[in-house]
């Protein structure tokens, strides 16, 4: 401990601070405010939604795709948050990164229902791509509009890919996991 550099010493104060200044500006400029509110109503009715839709009978398929997307989105959005590539003006929690309802709630539940509505690798790639579109071009620009989520060096069009690349390879995994589990 003793041969601590100074340079992480600073970087511990400069956490430190960041941590104090992010909750303040959560409490003064983002609880309660409009987005906050829009992004609680939204999650609350995805939430009943999948508690109404999703089917019970193969749940350990459909939770299995939720906690896919939830490992693989957490990484992706910690990368672009950590290296000032997107960032969350507007969050749910006080945490940092605020990426929490959009990579625990929203992506999952999204991904579990076309998991669940599309079984064909067909017309799962169709419906991943729409999906992937409204997300991408749609959603992400409404929420920019409303500042809840920011482009700083990204764009719809990395989103897109990222969507589609996300529900390829969790589709993809959970075959292999099926099909290494009948065997």
């Amino acid at each position: 401990m003793n041969n601590q550099h100074s340079s992480w010493k600073e970087t511990l104060n400069i956490r430190e601070t960041f941590r104090e200044e992010y909750l303040s500006y959560w409490i003064n400029d983002n609880f309660l405010s409009l987005g906050w509110w829009i992004i609680l109503l939204f999650n609350v009715v995805l939430i009943y939604a999948a508690w109404k839709l999703l089917d019970r009978t193969r749940l350990f398929e459909i939770l299995t795709i939720g906690g896919l997307t939830i490992t693989f989105s957490t990484f992706i959005d910690t990368v672009t948050v950590q290296y000032g590539l997107t960032a969350y003006p507007i969050s749910l929690t006080p945490l940092s990164p605020s990426f929490f309802t959009s990579t625990y709630t929203t992506l999952p539940i999204i991904y579990m229902l076309v998991y669940q509505y599309f079984t064909t690798w067909k017309s799962y790639i169709v419906a991943n791509v729409v999906v992937a579109v409204v997300l991408a071009f749609v959603i992400e620009n409404l929420l920019h509009w409303l500042n809840i989520y920011e482009y700083i060096q990204w764009n719809s069009f990395y989103s897109f890919i990222i969507y589609i690349a996300l529900g390829v390879m969790m589709k993809g995994i959970l075959g292999m996991l099926l099909k290494a589990d009948k065997h």
